[in-house]
């Protein structure tokens, strides 16, 4: 055993998000090629074992192993890798953002010279969303101010109910309230939004609130 720590296990399958508390192992090992290849030779790699020995009454133990080829000498170097592995849900989540809720692969541009911009500005929403979402999810009370620009709460929060204070606004509901933009219907057995209306939600908010501030300046120049 090399290190503690404690990792998050993403929601799947109807199953709740929560954090897992794992013991991280690890040492070298030798993989041979099969006995029938030619060419092939035995590979000398690193195994990482990430488990969790006590694992919540009615959930299934969390347990990964994973093969390296970064040499791993120490308990810093074990939980590196473990943390690494411990990014593919975001990972994932992000791309699913990016090509799901910003339909990056459903764009016209037949050349990279101009794909390519749109790729760049599109990962940076993607980033955004996922920011919040993750925000709304793990600390769902916390004021939207917190989280995003306060300009932008305060549209919202006008768009919602004109006598709303935006420094009320939570980032949970400003998650809910920007996915019902999108089309999201946010009854109680309906689930949590999806990215297409997150999207379309951010997309619809983001116009508002530049109209909103284009005219609040030509009130000032006028």
């Amino acid at each position: 055993m090399l290190g503690r720590t404690r990792v998050w296990v993403a929601p799947r399958g109807g199953r709740r998000g929560r954090w897992a508390h794992v013991t991280v192992a690890a040492g070298p090992v030798t993989l041979y090629s099969p006995q029938l290849s030619r060419t092939g030779h035995a590979l000398r790699v690193w195994a990482v074992r990430v488990f969790e020995p006590d694992p919540p009454k009615g959930q299934k133990a969390l347990e990964w192993m994973l093969l390296t080829d970064r040499p791993v000498e120490s308990s810093d170097d074990a939980l590196e890798v473990a943390g690494w592995y411990a990014l593919r849900w975001l990972i994932e989540e992000f791309f699913h953002c990016l090509k799901t809720g910003c339909r990056v692969e459903e764009r016209q541009l037949e050349s990279a010279d101009r794909l390519a911009p749109l790729i760049g500005m599109l990962c940076a929403v993607a980033a955004r969303l996922l920011q919040l979402k993750c925000d709304a999810r793990l600390t769902p009370d916390r004021p939207a101010s917190d989280c995003v620009e306060p300009d932008v709460v305060a549209t919202l929060a006008r768009l919602i109910d004109a006598d709303l204070d935006p420094r009320t606004l939570t980032v949970g509901r400003f998650f809910v309230e920007v996915a019902r933009l999108g089309g999201h219907l946010a009854r109680r057995r309906d689930g949590p939004p999806g990215w297409k209306t997150l999207w379309h939600g951010w997309q619809k908010l983001t116009l508002i609130h530049e109209g909103y501030r284009l005219a609040k300046e030509a009130e000032r120049c006028g």
